[in-house]
């Protein structure tokens, strides 16, 4: 790996927040696999993939839903490689890692449930269909949560005036 492979994975390290040396030396693997039989133009055109995007998400609850979806990606690519013996290795300890970052409570069930979403076959009629009955729930979900929490707030304030 040259120097300039060096530099941009120390720079990926501390970008991400990795300290972990061992992470570091895979995301080095990863890198010089990657930049075999590439120029330094297929990496830089039309800008960056994610970082640019992460700028422009500032509130944490906004962030991670976009990290979700990043992570998501992450997994995606990390499946396609799982049988490269080049490496497998450090594709399966990034993803352990990331696991542990995104699932701070690093509940199993929660892990599943996440790849589970990731591999939903959108293509399976049966899927459409089961996904579509539940759009109306999924929806509600989505539209009630907001609106409970600013209702029950101005509901508590209310309360403690007629008491004063």
């Amino acid at each position: 790996m040259n120097y300039s492979s060096y530099l941009l994975a120390s720079w990926l390290c501390v970008m991400l927040g990795y300290s972990q040396a061992t992470i570091a030396e895979d995301l080095g693997t990863l890198m010089e696999y990657f930049q075999n039989g590439s120029t330094s133009s297929d990496i830089s055109d039309n800008g960056t993939l994610f970082l640019n995007m992460m700028d422009r998400w500032k509130e944490d609850g906004d962030k991670k839903i976009l990290m979700s979806q990043i992570v998501t990606v992450y997994f995606k690519i990390f499946e396609i490689f799982k049988n490269n013996t080049v490496i497998k290795k450090s594709v399966e300890n990034i993803k352990e890692d990331m696991i542990m970052k995104f699932f701070t409570n690093n509940t199993a069930s929660k892990v599943n449930d996440f790849e589970s979403v990731i591999n939903t076959q959108v293509n399976d009629l049966r899927v459409q269909k089961k996904a579509i009955f539940e759009l109306a729930l999924i929806m509600n979900d989505l539209s009630n949560k907001p609106h409970l929490r600013k209702r029950k707030r101005r509901q508590n304030r209310k309360q403690g005036e007629i008491k004063q």
